[in-house]
């Protein structure tokens, strides 16, 4: 019975195969690593213990799901999907600038989308006011470096790395997306799906020049970290304002998407950034992410050149190793 399952299971394609694996990995990460958040409100909430916890947690959950523990035939299968566990110094300083850029423009995005499509303003699910202030710092950040940790194996693992295999990389990068946008689909909306691609596919990127994990669980937990704050304090100001904003065509009238594009343009109009207006902030943000865009991909450009060199150095250190032994 058990062996007709598996083959009944293998027969399954790639495309069905890895996402049902992949938000089975990603309901156990995201079940555990809210347990020391859950427990935090519950039991000593003025000690922030959560966060801790959650790197005990999390530690677990990374030594099995890349491969350690048991059932031995699957280790391999583990430790592959979940690629490299350490990179070569040349690769982490080439790394810092892509990923800080990523970091610019998926957060200049979410600033800018509600004022281009109707996007709700955020909340968090839980009331947070009742605790310390020390508490809800330590809960934010457990539930970021939680999210970056059990998301990033989820999707840019178990589920990027056997499409890319299967489909070549831009349409494991783009299904990803997809993936990634639907997994928060009970907090979000369609509108939301633009961020989440942008996002999906600079950490799918970063993932796959490195062949690490490494680096997007950081760019993934910096930026949660950098949003969760506003979600809760409603501060800075304009960031707030930003996330709560209507879109600019909003009671202009304008019904289609061929009438609106021209008022969005015209809001991040060059003259716009020095005047005093209700669209400055929304242009200052459209500027940044446009800037921001053309040099992330500049600097991804400049990643690939690095890990490449690296790969070949490699090779080559490999191949001299190995033939003084060769006839």
């Amino acid at each position: 019975m058990g062996a007709r399952l598996m083959a009944a299971w293998r027969w399954l394609p790639v495309i069905v195969r890895a996402p049902i694996v992949a938000f089975v990995v990603l309901n156990i990460g995201t079940t555990a690593g809210a347990l020391p958040l859950f427990g935090n409100t519950k039991f000593l909430p003025e000690v922030p213990w959560a966060f801790p916890g959650t790197l005990l947690v999390m530690a677990v959950f990374w030594y099995y799901f890349t491969g350690g523990g048991y059932p031995t035939a699957t280790r391999a299968l583990r430790q592959d999907v979940t690629r490299l566990k350490s990179l070569p110094w040349p690769v982490w300083r080439a790394a810092v600038l892509p990923l800080l850029l990523s970091l610019v423009i998926v957060t200049s995005l979410r600033l800018a989308l509600p004022s281009i499509l109707p996007v709700d303003a955020p909340k968090i699910a839980v009331d947070l006011s009742p605790y310390p202030f020390v508490t809800v710092i330590g809960l934010l950040v457990s539930l970021a470096v939680s999210a970056g940790i059990a998301e990033e194996v989820a999707f840019r693992g178990y589920l990027q790395k056997p499409l890319e295999d299967a489909y070549g990389i831009v349409p494991a990068l783009i299904l990803t997306g997809i993936a990634f946008w639907f997994a928060h689909a009970d907090k979000v909306t369609l509108s939301h799906l633009p961020f989440h691609m942008v996002a999906s596919i600079l950490l799918g990127l970063s993932v796959y020049l490195t062949k690490s994990l490494l680096p997007a669980i950081i760019g993934h937990a910096a930026g949660d970290a950098l949003l969760l704050p506003a979600y809760v304090f409603h501060k800075p100001a304009f960031v707030w304002s930003a996330l709560t904003a209507r879109p600019i065509w909003e009671g202009s009238g304008a019904a289609t998407l061929a009438e609106r594009l021209p008022l969005i343009w015209r809001a991040t109009g060059p003259s716009v950034l020095f005047e005093s207006g209700p669209t400055r902030t929304f242009a200052i943000i459209a500027w940044t992410f446009m800037a921001s865009a053309v040099l992330t991909a500049v600097a991804f450009v400049g990643l690939a050149r690095v890990t490449r060199r690296v790969a070949v150095a490699a090779e080559a250190q490999s191949s001299a190793i190995v033939s003084p032994f060769v006839k």
